[in-house]
């Protein structure tokens, strides 16, 4: 691991110097969805990352911290984000914001938008696709630690209503909350259909996320916080 450590950095000037010109070759799209699909992606940390990005998500994601950031060799950066840093707010998971950069760091823009909000799995030949791999159904509910209730109609509302308890109250993991089980999710399948999930625990709804996204999604809170 000490060996890795050492070499990773000449690793990373490496593989950004050999892809200067990418970004001048291909539409943002184009490297976008490369990126995505690439299968030889190495995740990185925030030090890793260009001062150009941070930067980026600095001013225009302020309240977020980074969830994981892979670098696929010669092409660029995906990134994503999560509210809060000392705690999984679950409702990230239906999260369809990450971030891509190129090599040098400057951000890719979709002329997609949020169009493409489902799919964030192989479709029928094989590509990957961007969006979350869920939505939740609302209204959704969450206790927090004196016991008072927060419900609201989307993860905005309900982002915003814990944001203002953490403001009086401090934010600490012992004042972290709960969110209120059941609930139910909505999936996609590869025929476009959209079915309704009933989620009985947060164990359960912990493992359809890794399912979807990868285990290496999994340890990203602790790499990148």
């Amino acid at each position: 691991m000490k060996f890795y450590k050492y070499i990773l950095p000449f690793i990373l000037i490496a593989l950004l110097g050999s892809c200067e010109n990418m970004d001048q070759e291909m539409s943002d799209d184009e490297l976008i969805q490369a990126i995505i699909s690439s299968e030889n992606r190495i995740s990185v940390t925030k030090n890793d990352l260009p001062k150009t990005a941070i930067s980026t998500l600095n001013f225009k994601m302020s309240d977020d911290v980074i969830r994981y950031a892979e670098l696929a060799p010669e092409l660029g950066f995906e990134i994503e984000m999560k509210s809060w840093g000392f705690f999984d707010f679950e409702l990230d998971y239906e999260r369809n914001d990450n971030k891509y950069f190129t090599t040098k760091g400057r951000e890719l823009e979709s002329s997609k938008g949020n169009k493409d909000d489902w799919g964030d799995k192989k479709n029928k030949n094989g590509k990957k696709k961007r969006g979350p791999c869920f939505k939740f159904v609302y209204p959704i509910s969450y206790t927090m630690s004196d016991n008072s209730v927060i419900k609201g109609d989307n993860r905005k509302e309900i982002h915003n209503q814990i944001k203002t308890y953490f403001e009086k109250n401090g934010k600490t993991k012992e004042n972290k909350p709960s969110l209120n089980f059941p609930v139910q999710i909505l999936t996609l399948d590869d025929n476009k259909n959209v079915s309704t999930k009933d989620i009985l625990t947060l164990d359960d709804l912990k493992a359809l996320w890794i399912k979807c996204k990868g285990d290496k999604k999994k340890d990203g809170d602790k790499k990148n916080d």
